[in-house]
């Protein structure tokens, strides 16, 4: 049977919205009605101690993770509720990931990383590889036949255009420049945090790096399952 779910395009409100998110595994608490906004062009940084649920907080955002309790909006629909289907055609179109480590297939060309994104969620190919070639264009990616041959920052910035090629609403980084040296490291996350202004997109980045953090509009940390203001005044960003 054709699963068929009305799934909301047009955004008039945040472009994620988490609500008393309680989450308990084992016999640990992790989130304890945990709660979040962000809205379009907006940034935001989550900052916490190793273990404290950074990385399981993106993964309820992308519906890979089930909380106990609690709504989890992107785009306007509850990933919690979407079924498998409807679930990965939502996250394809709404949502943009980076990794740590960018993730990307060593065998293709940069190119190749980025438009197949785009053909896996059924465009044309002609349209993908255009819009690849722009984007890697943008962010000052060189042509070259495989990734392997593009230095850490290079290959950020394909994970960063393989993120954006189905112009998501929202964009999740998980610790994006964890891998590079410090003026690597300020490049790529200079790019990075200029997505929102220029994409109309909201951008949620997890990091231990206060430095990157503070580049964020705002600033979160994630202690005894709740997100709070953090203060890193005098810590160095934009």
């Amino acid at each position: 049977m054709v699963e068929s779910v009305d799934i909301p395009t047009v955004m008039s409100g945040p472009v994620l919205e988490i609500v008393d998110l309680e989450y308990v595994i084992k016999d640990r608490r992790l989130f304890d009605g945990l709660n979040m906004t962000i809205g379009a062009g907006e940034s935001v940084a989550v900052i916490g101690p190793s273990g404290s649920g950074k990385s399981t907080l993106l993964s309820c955002v992308l519906g890979l993770a089930k909380p106990d309790t609690g709504t989890v909006l992107v785009d306007g629909a509850d990933v919690m509720s979407l079924r498998r289907q409807a679930l990965a055609r939502h996250r394809s179109r709404s949502i943009g990931m980076i990794f740590q480590f960018g993730e990307l297939l060593p065998e293709l060309s940069p190119i190749d990383n980025v438009a197949l994104a785009a053909l896996l969620s059924r465009a044309d190919r002609a349209t993908a590889y255009s819009r690849a070639a722009t984007l890697l264009d943008d962010l000052g990616v060189p042509r070259v036949e495989t990734t392997d041959r593009l230095s850490g920052g290079e290959r950020q910035r394909t994970a960063v255009a393989r993120a954006l090629i189905n112009s998501p609403s929202l964009l999740l980084a998980d610790e994006p420049t964890g891998a590079l040296d410090s003026k690597t490291r300020d490049q790529v996350a200079e790019q990075l945090f200029a997505l929102p202004g220029t994409r109309r997109c909201g951008l949620l980045v997890v990091t231990h790096d206060l430095t990157v953090a503070a580049r964020a509009d705002r600033v979160l940390e994630l202690r005894d399952g709740v997100l709070k203001q953090a203060d890193i005044a005098g810590v160095g960003g934009r």
